[in-house]
């Protein structure tokens, strides 16, 4: 006995896998905010990906997948609450409902903030640019990238918080920009 998938089957599949690879930081970030211990939010994560699996062909593609997942995020939360709420670590539900608009809120700007910092980034100096790849990218430690580039650790690590600094300011900056433009 065989079994064989239609290339529709497939296609959903890929889909799925593609969009849940896109927004899985996003996702897992939200369950975060309303699930106070890490080892909850991952299993808050693992049911909220087969619930996401097991309803994708109900998901109108038109619509933002973010979204949508969030909604299933909130409502997983909420049936996680309840099987655990003998537990006094637990957030009430007005908290609970609270905390999910404000981050959806925040998270609706994601990348937004992605294309900002971007912005940010490439106006600095490539010096600059080049010791935040370098801090974020390289396999090299930052003391072996001091000796290279002859500075000291504490000069790199110096112009690094000021670069996450001023990163920071010019990103608020823009939102606001934006935000008075709308």
């Amino acid at each position: 006995m065989s079994i064989t998938t239609s290339s529709s089957d497939q296609n959903s599949g890929e889909t799925f896998t593609s969009l849940l690879e896109q927004e899985r930081l996003r996702i897992f970030g939200y369950i975060r905010t309303l699930v106070p211990h890490n080892s909850d939010a991952e299993d808050v994560y693992q049911h909220v990906c087969l619930t996401l699996w097991n309803k994708f062909d109900e998901f109108d593609q038109e619509r933002d997948f973010f979204a949508w997942a969030c909604g299933i995020v909130y409502f997983t939360v909420c049936n996680f609450r309840r099987s655990n709420q003998r537990d006094r670590h637990y957030f009430s539900q007005e908290l609970i409902e609270t905390m999910s608009q404000e981050r959806m809120q925040h998270l609706s700007n994601y990348n937004l903030r992605l294309e900002l910092l971007q912005d940010c980034f490439y106006s600095l100096s490539q010096a600059d640019q080049d010791l935040l790849i370098h801090s974020t990218q390289e396999k090299q430690s930052i003391k072996e990238f001091a000796c290279k580039a002859g500075k000291t650790v504490q000069t790199l690590y110096n112009r690094l918080s000021a670069l996450r600094r001023e990163l920071a300011q010019c990103v608020k900056r823009k939102l606001k920009q934006e935000g008075s433009l709308r």
